[in-house]
């Protein structure tokens, strides 16, 4: 990212639209357990937005671009289904199974989740869109977890695999990922997503989040 674009990119982050004003209407329980898939990664993001299908506090589609093409070599809708397809079909999970010992779902479909969100706010996918590639997480990772704190154990053990894989231009974000992990399973901390849609939510009819 050259000079102008991160400065442009950091202003739209403090002073951009507001995100709820564009998307004010509330989302659903279900809705908010599919986004929720994204939290661990969205924990780690400076400007984030948890409960939303706009990956960012504030407007700022030049981020979301950036973050996929730099991330995922996404740079257009085409790129955007042909790496979601990868991660839903085979991901890195069944090359993980064999050292440990089942394959890490989480670690792919959170992702899965985290592009989905980025391409949203990117423009390469509409709502619509966004909600129908978030549906197609639900049934592996509803069926695969019973809590969110098994699907955060396998997201770290996978995300640690592949870390011992990638290079060591990596050492550090672990921890940092570790830290995320913890804050978001804290039962004091009532800005977790975790903590304000329970997992067993996916398994009950929807309904409209519970507002005090």
């Amino acid at each position: 990212m050259n000079g102008w674009i991160l400065a442009s990119s950091l202003l739209k982050m403090a002073f951009g639209p507001s995100a709820k004003r564009r998307f004010p209407t509330p989302l659903t329980l279900h809705q908010q357990w599919m986004v929720s898939l994204d939290a661990i990664l969205a924990e780690r993001m400076w400007g984030h937005s948890h409960l939303t299908l706009y990956p960012l506090k504030r407007i700022n589609s030049t981020n979301c671009k950036v973050s996929l093409e730099q991330s995922w070599g996404v740079t257009s809708p085409g790129s955007l289904h042909a790496t979601l397809h990868q991660l839903a079909v085979e991901g890195h999970r069944m090359q993980m199974a064999p050292v440990l010992g089942h394959p890490p779902v989480a670690w792919d479909f959170g992702r899965y989740a985290t592009v989905v969100k980025l391409a949203f706010g990117a423009g390469y996918v509409d709502e619509p869109g966004a909600w129908q590639l978030l549906g197609n997480a639900v049934a592996p990772a509803a069926q695969t977890y019973r809590s969110w704190n098994a699907f955060a154990q396998d997201f770290v053990a996978g995300r640690a695999l592949w870390m011992r894989n990638t290079g060591a231009e990596w050492s550090g974000s672990q921890e940092d990922t570790v830290q995320a992990v913890q804050r978001l399973l804290d039962p004091g901390n009532s800005t977790s997503p975790w903590q304000q849609v329970p997992w067993e939510a996916i398994y009950q009819p929807d309904q409209a989040p519970y507002r005090p």
